[in-house]
């Protein structure tokens, strides 16, 4: 996972490489001075901008992840009970599931059998 350390590290290359553009582009002529102090302004605002929308994002997921980790384990956990393994079983056309456990013949909705044919 990319650190905030990182982040920080892209930012000033980022804004390193737009200031030497920058810094050509007004030796050449092409822009004057006061047009190219804004463009950088602006850019560093939005820069700025820019690593706290990631730093949030961050923080975002850090305080959403258990919480969707905590939802597909209960998900799991329910489809590895036994009543929900008959269920699937017996959905299928080819298979079918008997049992000798009542609570579990209830719940499912699968038949008793006194004993299971050897």
């Amino acid at each position: 996972m990319i650190t905030q350390a990182q982040i920080g590290e892209g930012i000033r290359y980022v804004s390193g490489y737009i200031a030497t553009a920058g810094a050509i582009i007004v030796t050449i002529g092409l822009l004057p001075a006061d047009t190219a102090h804004s463009i950088v302004d602006q850019s560093q605002k939005v820069l700025t901008d820019l690593q706290q929308t990631i730093s949030d994002g961050y923080l975002l997921a850090g305080l959403v992840f258990p919480v969707i980790m905590a939802a597909i384990a209960r998900m799991g956990w329910k489809s590895a009970s036994p009543v929900s393994q008959a269920k699937s079983v017996n959905s299928l056309d080819h298979a079918a599931v008997v049992t000798t456990d009542k609570k579990l013949a209830v719940a499912a909705g699968v038949p008793l059998v006194e004993k299971l044919p050897s």
